[in-house]
């Protein structure tokens, strides 16, 4: 297990950096700069831009320097601790990054809290009761659910309460330490969108699996020896179709950040989301390249969460 832990370990920082020069290297490639934006700005849309201001405008930004310089730069301040500062508000990236994190990281929390569950139970009661009509029932909402895009859902959810009852989300946002009962009811609505979408795909995969395993030998014996339904689903086929499964709740990590995205712009939510929206269209570079970094590289963390799991559930992985 040890070796096994070491190998993954030894992949991460590798991975990371491949990360950093892909960021780095996507956000050069999209058109206009903050330097165009603020010549926009001070000059309008019609207004010639002076070449001395121009260069003035490159040189502060760092943006007058060739680009494999600007790497160096900008990823020997990460390492070292500093964020820099947002082109736009001029404030440093890591306060901004302070309160807006624990908005998008509850967002996550309790979408898992649904995603999970709904997921994994569905899964297991539709592949236990197959081909029975809470089966058919399941598997025709789920289908429903992977139909739906998130943002047409969120729509949904906001206008059908406005206009059959006149009732609208609180606003705006409530901090969960300042007011906890208001905070819950504007994030769980949005948490239970991002998460139905995923939920379905994992009652889908959960079924197949579980279906599978309940046809091996072992499970037959199980039931032979006289154990409670309960305790062969859960105990013994529930374990050994989770591998594929882990994988999937491991993806959903990606799946909720990308959906925050929508959400929080669609619901109001100051979270990460929404400040890359915000950044991207102000062209606020610094800002975008750091929250690419920072959620790729959780990403990267938690697939080696997911990776350590396989050991765990099924021990001949130990030794690969």
């Amino acid at each position: 297990m040890r070796i096994y832990v070491i190998r993954r370990l030894l992949l991460l920082p590798v991975t990371v950096l491949l990360l950093s020069i892909l960021v780095f290297g996507v956000i050069r490639l999209v058109p206009g700069s903050v330097v165009d934006a603020r010549l926009n700005n001070t000059m309008g849309a019609s207004g010639g831009a002076d070449p001395e201001q121009r260069a003035a405008l490159e040189a502060h930004f760092g943006l007058d320097k060739p680009v494999h310089v600007q790497y160096v730069n900008w990823i020997g301040q990460v390492v070292t601790g500093d964020f820099g500062t947002s082109w736009l508000t001029r404030e440093p990236i890591l306060e901004t990054f302070g309160r807006r994190l624990p908005v998008t990281a509850e967002l996550l929390l309790l979408t898992l809290a649904f995603y999970i569950p709904i997921g994994i139970g569905t899964g297991v009661w539709s592949a236990v009761r197959r081909n029975r009509p809470d089966d058919y029932g399941i598997r025709f909402i789920t289908i429903l659910f992977l139909a739906i895009p998130n943002f047409w859902l969120a729509t949904l959810v906001i206008l059908i309460p406005l206009i059959l009852w006149s009732y609208a989300l609180p606003s705006p946002y409530a901090q969960l330490w300042n007011d906890p009962g208001t905070n819950l009811v504007q994030m769980i609505v949005p948490a239970a969108v991002v998460a139905l979408s995923g939920a379905a795909v994992l009652g889908r995969l959960a079924r197949s699996e579980m279906l599978e395993v309940l046809r091996q030998d072992y499970v037959r014996t199980a039931y032979a020896k006289g154990l409670s339904g309960r305790v062969v689903v859960l105990r013994h086929a529930l374990r050994n179709a989770m591998i594929p499964l882990i994988t999937l709740i491991g993806l959903v990590f990606a799946d909720g950040i990308a959906g925050s995205v929508i959400v929080e712009q669609i619901f109001g939510l100051p979270g990460m989301g929404r400040l890359l929206v915000e950044s991207i269209l102000s062209n606020d570079l610094p800002v975008v390249q750091l929250w690419m970094l920072f959620f790729g590289t959780a990403f990267v963390l938690v697939n080696l969460l997911v990776d350590l799991s396989y050991g765990v559930l099924d021990p001949r992985i130990r030794v690969q």
